[in-house]
């Protein structure tokens, strides 16, 4: 008989509840607000700097369009998500159904586990990825394979010498979180001839309207690159891009996948109904035309991520390269207390122990002013005082 004032007892009720793979997972271990770090530390006016936010806000757009759109919220979302779809297809220049909608583009890369690959099959990605490509493969109960990779990029030979007749997906991020780094044209093209049969390429591109600001550095562009996959008949090519960072609606959580109408019919088939709602499908159709605030967008990163590798360098302190609104920070030593003096100087960073990097942090572009005070803090802390 089960006693529920056991504590012990009910802890290995739990545990036997849930199959093996389940109860060995790692949950995702998300940060506190923002509100509630101030209270704990009784600070006030912190910067958040951890979670590649936008902080230029929303798109305008957006908010104006979700504003009008409140007085429908009784109905039922659009569960085909029409007037989004053929605008990202007209867009990137491919059919309606080569377009799908998730809740976020990490929505769409668990749907695709769930879709193709089976119980004998792999996931294959690099070393020192977004979590969710482990986190998706191993929530399924599937395989996940990583190969060897640094924070300046994948060594594409490992990466392509792992795969086999078990491989159903490959993830890849470009620019990669959290390391900004990239994968060039050549690279994704090898990558692609390489691939067995019966697996598919995803590139997750979550960064890419922030990697465009520097356009004289070789990088892939994943929508050319699909577009050239379709038109050669491969289907084998997903590409996943998100509304979360540089049109700043990480709330409204949503994301898209181009590919293969075929590929996307199987995400059809597992999808929940009614996934992303009406306000989340309004706000992504305005941001999308708001040129103004992405190319503005863009180049704040552009400006953060070169003061950041300047005024860091001069404090001895290694940034890696990136392509996108955050950088790799490397202290040269254990991290954890940097990150814990950071916090009570009101600079809330990204350590980066969970990626197996130790002596990392990972910093956000903050706004022009605020980036005073992070570049500060950063150099006084992490550098020693050296800038």
């Amino acid at each position: 008989m089960l006693h529920l004032h056991d504590p012990a007892a009910v802890a290995a009720w739990v545990a036997e509840l849930a199959p093996a793979h389940v109860r060995t997972l790692d949950a995702y271990q998300p940060g506190k607000p923002l509100e509630e770090l101030e209270r704990e530390l009784g600070i006030s006016g912190a910067i958040k700097v951890a979670s590649n936010e936008n902080p230029l806000g929303p798109s305008p757009r957006a908010v104006a369009a979700i504003q009008g759109a409140l007085r429908s919220i009784h109905l039922y979302p659009d569960a085909a998500a029409f007037a989004l779809r053929r605008a990202l297809a007209t867009r990137l220049g491919v059919a309606d159904n080569q377009v799908a909608i998730g809740a976020g583009s990490n929505d769409l890369l668990y749907q695709l586990v769930l879709a193709v690959v089976g119980p004998d099959h792999e996931v294959v990605s690099p070393a020192l990825g977004f979590l969710s490509y482990r986190l998706a493969s191993q929530v399924a109960g599937r395989r996940f394979v990583a190969t060897a990779a640094t924070p300046r990029g994948a060594d594409l030979d490992a990466l392509i010498a792992a795969l086999s007749s078990r491989t159903r997906l490959v993830v890849i991020g470009s620019p990669n979180n959290p390391t900004g780094s990239v994968f060039t044209r050549r690279d994704a093209e090898r990558l692609l001839a390489a691939l067995p049969e019966h697996a598919l390429l995803v590139v997750d591109e979550a960064y890419a309207e922030y990697a465009a600001a520097w356009p004289e550095v070789d990088h892939v562009d994943g929508a050319a690159f699909l577009r050239q996959a379709l038109a050669a008949g491969d289907p084998r090519l997903v590409l996943l891009r998100t509304f979360s960072k540089i049109y700043g609606l990480a709330a409204l959580r949503v994301g898209y996948a181009v590919a293969h109408a075929g590929v996307l019919d199987l995400l059809g088939r597992v999808v929940r109904t009614f996934h992303v709602g009406t306000l989340g499908q309004v706000g992504a159709l305005a941001a999308l035309d708001d040129d103004d605030h992405v190319q503005r967008s863009a180049a704040l990163a552009r400006r953060g991520v070169e003061r950041l590798a300047a005024e860091l360098g001069r404090a001895g302190v290694s940034v890696y390269p990136s392509l996108a609104n955050f950088v790799l920070v490397d202290a040269g030593r254990p991290s954890a207390p940097l990150y814990d003096r950071l916090l009570h100087a009101g600079v809330i960073v990204r350590p980066m122990a969970a990626w197996g990097l130790p002596t990392c942090l990972r910093v956000s572009i903050a706004g022009d002013g605020d980036l005073d005070r992070v570049v500060s803090a950063l150099v006084e802390i992490v550098g020693g005082g050296r800038g």
